[in-house]
């Protein structure tokens, strides 16, 4: 009989923390988070405790808040002697990101600094420390550990540190030190070749200097930047037009050829229809409008296409519809934003180089839909 007993509460305990389980990744599945959550503590509250499921109770209390839990469980973890040192090593890990998530940066980093010096748990604390000093805006630290660690950060950290020195030559700009800032720039390009953000504060000092020979290197930055990522037409757009203000000629058309070309971006194409516009013929814009329509249709080129409609002869007693059409399709642009996060869905009529939602660096981009770019 008791044996029977046991079997049958030990029977009846494993169907509740299954059953746990399963609600969890059902609520999961369902894109119920808060509920899935739930079910999983649980589960790991319910089961018999292990080293990792402690650590991963731990951290869904940190996920839904409840920070001083996770504290007081990473706590225990990591003082207790009875583990491995690298199971203790974990949970100091874990510690000093929940430190990090209540605000607690300076113990936090006491915690990360004794770790880094430990080699297996060199790539993850370098990570935290980077992003520790980001979030405390300390970007000369957070470079300082980036490049004594590049050999095992990601790519992705490595974009990050670029970033750093983006902002670090923000801040000479404002401090009128050009020389410096473009000192930045440069060792940004250095440890990320690819970095959009260092070519296009690059360009916009040389417009600002505006020396012997800026276009043509401005020219050169802005094919770079349209050859890297096709997203960046608007960018690009704003530094050739800055670049040849009040200087309308054949190279502004071809740079605007170019990057109509390579981007394919809406507001490229309506800069170039209205050069075509003032200097060639209205009939070549709206032919070489149409033909952009046709091909991807879109709200911005459909609206510029008949504000030249309006201006026809031919179309006499029709010009005011039009126009009133084109108020209607204007306003309905007007509703969407410009910009969105790729990481997180932000959604913003202003472009952020970090977003402001999910703190991610250069995931904002231009929206290309049939209302966007």
């Amino acid at each position: 009989m008791g044996k029977n007993s046991y079997k049958d509460r030990h029977a009846s305990k494993k169907t509740e923390q299954t059953q746990n389980y399963l609600r969890g990744v059902d609520f999961l599945l369902n894109n119920k988070k808060e509920q899935a959550m739930d079910e999983f503590i649980a589960y790991l509250d319910s089961a018999h405790p292990t080293f990792e499921s402690s650590l991963a109770l731990g951290n869904l209390f940190r996920q839904r808040g409840e920070v001083d839990k996770a504290i007081s469980l990473h706590t225990t973890l990591a003082n207790d002697e009875q583990s491995e040192p690298y199971e203790n090593e974990l949970a100091q890990i874990e510690l000093a990101c929940d430190f990090m998530s209540a605000g607690l940066l300076d113990r936090a980093e006491a915690i990360l600094l004794d770790l880094i010096e430990i080699p297996r748990q060199r790539k993850s604390s370098a990570q935290l420390l980077v992003k520790l000093y980001e979030q405390e805006r300390d970007y000369n630290k957070a470079l300082e550990i980036g490049l004594n660690n590049q050999d095992v950060l990601s790519q992705s950290y490595l974009s990050h540190l670029a970033q750093y020195y983006c902002e670090l030559s923000q801040k000479a700009i404002l401090d009128n030190n050009l020389k410096e800032a473009f000192k930045l720039l440069e060792h940004a390009l250095t440890i990320h070749p690819q970095s959009i953000r260092a070519r296009l504060m690059k360009a916009d000092l040389l417009i600002k200097e505006r020396k012997s020979g800026y276009q043509s290197k401005v020219l050169e930055l802005v094919s770079q930047i349209s050859s890297i990522d096709k997203a960046t037409g608007t960018f690009c757009l704003d530094l050739i037009e800055r670049c040849f203000a009040g200087q309308v000629n054949e190279q502004y058309k071809k740079a605007l050829e170019e990057l109509t070309s390579k981007t394919k971006s809406a507001a490229v194409i309506i800069a170039l229809s209205k050069y075509l516009e003032t200097y060639e013929s209205r009939s070549q814009a709206q032919e070489f409008l149409l033909g952009y329509i046709k091909e991807r249709p879109n709200i911005k080129l459909f609206s510029c296409y008949m504000g030249m409609r309006s201006k026809d002869p031919n179309q006499e007693g029709q010009s005011e519809t039009i126009m009133q059409l084109k108020s209607i399709v204007d306003a309905q642009i007007a509703l969407h934003a410009t910009y969105s996060c790729v990481n997180c869905g932000f959604e913003s009529s202003m472009m952020f180089w970090q977003c402001p939602s999910c703190r991610h660096f250069d995931s904002i981009r231009v929206k290309h839909s049939i209302d966007g770019d």
